[in-house]
């Protein structure tokens, strides 16, 4: 049994190998629009419930993971254009937002595991030469809040509470023990447990 990792994010791609998970990428199309009233969790868990199941194979594990970033009740999805990413960062300067990721995991046999983890990150005050520097290096771009929590923009957090892989795109320590209970493949042994 293989796992598959239905999305194109490198940073999730990243986060796996690191712990050592053997897997395949198969990125799943799916429409992300939020659906009249749909609370910011339910749609993180309804579009990663939809990328399993777009990339669901008989013969493997199917992991699929959606994350975005909330402020009070309000979606930050990606930025289209460099105006809406500088917006965003004005809106998250000196508050506290919170960072859902939903994962699924669906099991060759049909059965899926699903969980929501959710992180809070305080963003330091910004300056307009602050966002206009960050905004200028493109880092913004295909990142939910118009920001990446790993690269430039880590000097504009001043707290994380909760899962901080959760920040850059996969709560790895719950994937972990999701692949584990599961049965996965690779699960243990990226747990450090002996093989």
């Amino acid at each position: 049994m293989k796992l598959v990792l239905a999305s194109a994010s490198p940073r999730r791609r990243e986060l796996l190998a690191r712990a050592g998970v053997s897997f395949e990428v198969a990125p799943a199309e799916v429409d992300e629009t939020p659906r009249p009233g749909e609370a910011p969790r339910a749609l993180a868990a309804r579009l990663a419930h939809a990328k399993a199941e777009a990339a669901r194979r008989p013969d493997a594990f199917v992991l699929g993971a959606d994350t975005i970033v909330v402020l009070g009740e309000r979606v930050l999805g990606k930025p289209e254009d460099a105006a809406e990413a500088a917006a965003m960062l004005r809106e998250l300067s000196g508050r506290t937002h919170v960072v859902l990721t939903a994962t699924c995991l669906l099991a060759p046999a049909g059965a899926a595991i699903e969980r929501t983890c959710a992180t809070e990150v305080d963003v330091v005050p910004l300056g307009e030469r602050d966002i206009a520097a960050y905004v200028a290096s493109g880092e913004w771009r295909g990142k939910a809040g118009g920001y990446a929590a790993q690269g430039i923009a880590s000097a504009f957090i001043g707290a994380v509470r909760g899962s901080y892989t959760n920040v850059v795109g996969l709560p790895l320590a719950e994937v972990l023990a999701d692949l584990a209970r599961a049965g996965a493949p690779g699960a243990d042994l990226a747990r450090g447990a002996a093989p």
